[in-house]
């Protein structure tokens, strides 16, 4: 039974969770060597591509804020798992009772897919448990019980605990948790709000970190099923049993991705119509590149396009395989093959793209160990699970993906050339935004695209000096980092139309530094025929935003778009405290 969606705040979050699904499984980045360069140093790395931005807000948080010690707690015995019972006045309760009752129709689901789903309250206290409870440490066995505490301030950055702080969908994948306790899962959160916006409740799953994109498929049904039958039902307890009388849990249906509209250059659909044509004689496709210009986008059109669009499409970011877990992340194992594997053994990424498209994203940047271990598979199309005893024959098409002039590295020994002559038996390459000739069509389908989501009533609009800047701009970070821009302004914008005072911080410096146009950017509150220098503008921007957030640093770096760290760097040259006081004059840049 599909009920009719009335909050636009259960519109919003779905639509962020299927834009979670996308980051997560195609641009997770080397989250093991930021986390271990902060155990040694206490410090976040300023290397903005090491982790998703969410990661690095999350640890600086975990270090700044929780000071939470790095690694596992001295005594878990002394744990604080069990928090004040849960008064049964609270919301999440309810939520609770209508879990129950939908709980025959997934819990078989979860328990193949070896994964735990939580409820919480808003503060992130464990109400409701339910699926895999041989999660592999005794650390997982506390957190399965009543009453157990997921909030970030008491176990670092999870799926949970930082979805009561950001009130979004967040996951969270390995290393990329503070604690190293949860290194081996992968953690996800998804938030219920009431009519109002509030948060009542979180949904989470917990699964093992080999999982991840298992989990995220699994969460995406469950959250189809809570969602449709909306929420204030569990308000009442007579149309809880009318609604449930009549709802059955299916595989959730495929869910289109969004295509280029038709004012959209053909050039982008001469090229998928090559690489579809190339995917009937199995030839390996070489997409390259600079980063942001859509390569993990393009493969998913090809696969929509191409003769394997029912079999899977299995990613993997060569630059983030652990070398100890190379060989039974690709190829899998089998039982009992080696301590703390699972007993029944695990797929790898060559079986599970079996018929189906292996996509081997920023392949510039696998290790040379790693090279030659693929290229043996890629030759035979044969390979041998870890504690294996017989070879495996599969039928993949391969897609690799790279920002890496790969012949200058093949020179320069980082890239092996037999390798590359493999992979590369047919090359494609896409154009950065600012040399597309449908580059504006794009910059309207996406402003398009963003406005609808976040306010589908209408009532946001652009000035025509912002949609001026942005289409002058040359977007050195392609599509990725016009979604970003438009994204940060539209959810932090004071108004109804966006204006050039909503535009983030970093984009205005880059504004600055390409002289688009001889823009002035001003004080709202002052004569607008009065301009103000960058630095002027800069400072009104984080004078103002800090008074808003009342001394709150990790919430004005969110709004102002930039780091902590950042933020504190412009805060000591403005000469601005917390509250956003000036407490000494402006120094030297």
């Amino acid at each position: 039974m599909d009920i009719e969606l009335k909050s636009p705040h259960k519109i919003k979050l779905i639509h962020e969770t299927l834009l979670l699904r996308h980051r997560v499984e195609f641009e997770i980045d080397r989250p093991i060597q930021a986390w271990q360069w902060m155990n040694q140093t206490r410090s976040v790395p300023e290397q903005h591509d090491w982790v998703r931005p969410e990661v690095r807000d999350a640890w600086e948080r975990c270090l700044d804020d929780y000071h939470l010690p790095l690694g596992h707690y001295a005594n878990w015995d002394d744990y604080p798992i069990i928090a004040a019972p849960v008064e049964q006045a609270n919301p999440a309760t309810h939520i609770k009772e209508l879990i129950k009752h939908l709980s025959n129709n997934f819990h078989t689901a979860l328990q193949d897919a070896g994964m735990m789903m939580v409820l919480t309250t808003a503060d992130g206290r464990l109400l409701y448990a339910l699926g895999e409870q041989k999660l592999p440490n005794t650390f997982m066995t506390q957190m399965h019980l009543a009453g157990s505490v997921w909030s970030e301030s008491v176990l670092g950055n999870n799926g949970i605990g930082t979805t009561a702080i950001l009130k979004k969908p967040v996951a969270f994948q390995g290393m990329e948790h503070f604690l190293n306790v949860l290194h081996p899962f992968t953690t996800v959160g998804y938030p219920l709000l009431n009519e109002a916006g509030e948060l009542i409740a979180i949904i989470g799953l917990i699964s093992d970190y080999q999982e991840s994109m298992n989990s995220l498929f699994a969460f995406l049904h469950l959250i189809c099923v809570l969602v449709n039958t909306n929420l204030p039902l569990a308000q009442n307890t007579a149309a809880q049993e009318r609604v449930l009388e009549k709802i059955h849990f299916n595989p959730a249906k495929k869910i289109p991705l969004p295509l280029n509209n038709s004012e959209i250059s053909t050039e982008l659909d001469a090229l998928i119509k090559k690489a579809v044509k190339l995917q009937h004689y199995k030839v390996p496709i070489l997409i390259t590149g600079e980063s942001g210009v859509g390569k993990d986008h393009f493969v998913r059109l090809l696969r929509e396009a191409g003769p394997r669009k029912d079999a899977p499409l299995i990613a993997i970011n060569c630059a983030s395989i652990p070398r100890d877990l190379i060989e039974s992340e690709l190829f899998g194992y089998e039982s009992g093959s080696f301590t703390g594997a699972k007993s029944s053994g695990k797929l790898g990424k060559f079986m599970l793209a079996d018929k189906g498209i292996l996509f081997l994203d920023e392949i510039g940047d696998m290790s040379f160990d790693l090279q030659s271990t693929l290229l043996r598979v890629l030759e035979t199309s044969e390979f041998m699970p870890v504690g294996g005893n017989k070879s495996i024959h599969v039928d993949v098409q391969v897609v690799a993906a790279t920002n890496v002039k790969l012949l200058e590295a093949v020179e320069a020994g980082r890239f092996r050339r037999d390798l590359y002559y493999r992979l590369n038996g047919a090359q494609i390459h896409l154009l950065p935004l600012r040399d597309r000739p449908d580059k504006k069509s794009i910059i309207h389908h996406i402003l398009q695209r963003e406005m609808n989501t976040i306010a589908d009533d209408g009532r946001l609009q652009i000035s025509p000096e912002v949609i001026s800047l942005i289409e002058q701009h040359p977007w050195p970070g392609n599509i990725r980092q016009l979604i970003n821009v438009i994204r940060s302004t539209f959810y932090t914008a004071s108004g109804s139309v966006i204006n050039l005072q909503d535009l983030p911080i970093d984009f205005v410096a880059e504004i600055q530094q390409f002289n688009l146009g001889n823009t002035h950017f001003v004080n709202p509150r002052i004569d607008e025929s009065v301009s103000m220098s960058l630095t002027d503008w800069e400072f009104y921007g984080i004078k103002t935003t800090l008074k808003n957030c009342g001394g709150n640093i990790s919430l004005a770096a969110k709004k102002l778009g930039v780091t902590r760290t950042t933020l504190y760097k412009k805060m000591e040259r403005f000469g601005l405290n917390r509250e956003g006081v000036v407490t000494c004059g402006l120094k030297n840049a």
